[in-house]
């Protein structure tokens, strides 16, 4: 069992667990109150959506070690999993088990909201990761382009069936459903960001078992030097967005000033420097965990907007 929960990062889905409801409970919740309105999804729909979500990134995290055996043993061999503690056949199993399960559910809950085809959300999710781990993910750039939408889209999916019903049943007026949106974009584009920083580091981490396997990743076809680089320019932008959202837009919060230079500013300066410094293994993948906490920290934030609301 823990050689399971290992294969599909439990951590890193208890966090797109954690995501979701912070968006529906410190986002919309207050939004919704605000306008004299009801959250439009049950909790128990609300879960399930969740659930489905979550299941869709375990199984994505299980054909991803599947199918990355050999290039894992020489980037990774004291992390491994498959062979080691999970057999092939049962990765492969609870893959399409998990899979299948995740849609069925997100079906029952695109139909109880009215909207059943938005069921193809999460077929596009769990097709697309399996194409991520069979191709994409050894292609120039775009590997880190599409695990970095994906996860933007765990915010964003909130969004999509929570006002769902707010537009179908023309409840509220367009400027409730305007802030509602402004916050959840600004959110999904942070993870985005903070993603595809985190997914480039890697690939400058696992830069020996990736080249040798013939893969085409940015930092094996422009160079490392260039990839450290790119992720420096990358956060130096992202602190830029940060830093006018920071003075223009929350100027008047006091309390989100201070939490967007402790919290999010400074970690993205030690990130650039770690970045460019780093020359080992062990030093990329802390910059890599520091892109992982940044996006925490900046989910976390909605803990702010939900009390200062």
């Amino acid at each position: 069992m823990r050689s399971f929960l290992k294969l599909i990062r439990v951590q890193n889905l208890l966090i797109i667990a954690f995501t979701q409801y912070m968006v529906r409970w410190c986002i919309l919740y207050p939004i919704f109150k605000l306008s004299g309105y009801e959250l439009q999804m049950s909790n128990f729909h609300f879960f399930l959506l969740s659930l489905s979500t979550v299941m869709i990134a375990a199984a994505g995290y299980i054909i991803n070690d599947y199918f990355d055996v050999r290039i894992d043993k020489v980037n990774k061999p004291e992390r491994m999993v498959i062979d080691k503690g999970v057999k092939r056949r049962v990765a492969m199993g609870a893959h399409t088990i998990i899979n299948i399960l995740a849609v069925l559910i997100g079906f029952y809950v695109s139909w109880a909201v009215g909207a059943w085809k938005l069921v193809f959300i999460h077929i596009l999710c769990t097709g697309g990761l399996w194409l991520y781990s069979t191709n994409f993910k050894r292609m120039f750039f775009i590997g880190n382009l599409v695990i970095a939408l994906f996860t933007a889209m765990v915010p964003f999916i909130v969004g999509v069936y929570e006002l769902w019903a707010c537009y179908k049943w023309n409840i509220a007026t367009v400027n409730f459903k305007n802030i509602a949106w402004y916050w959840i974009a600004g959110l999904s584009f942070f993870a985005f960001i903070t993603t595809l920083l985190r997914e480039i580091i890697k690939d400058i981490e696992d830069y020996e078992g990736d080249k040798e396997y013939g893969c085409k990743t940015l930092p094996i076809v422009l160079g490392i030097k260039t990839a450290q680089v790119i992720v420096a320019v990358l956060a130096l932008a992202t602190m830029a967005i940060l830093a006018y959202v920071q003075l223009e837009i929350l100027a008047k919060s006091r309390i989100s000033v201070y939490y967007f230079l402790i919290a999010l500013q400074l970690p993205f300066v030690f990130l650039i420097y770690k970045t460019l410094t780093a020359k080992t293994k062990k030093e990329f993948r802390l910059a890599g965990n520091t892109a992982k906490f940044i996006m925490l920290m900046g989910v976390c934030y909605l803990f702010i907007i939900a009390f200062s609301s």
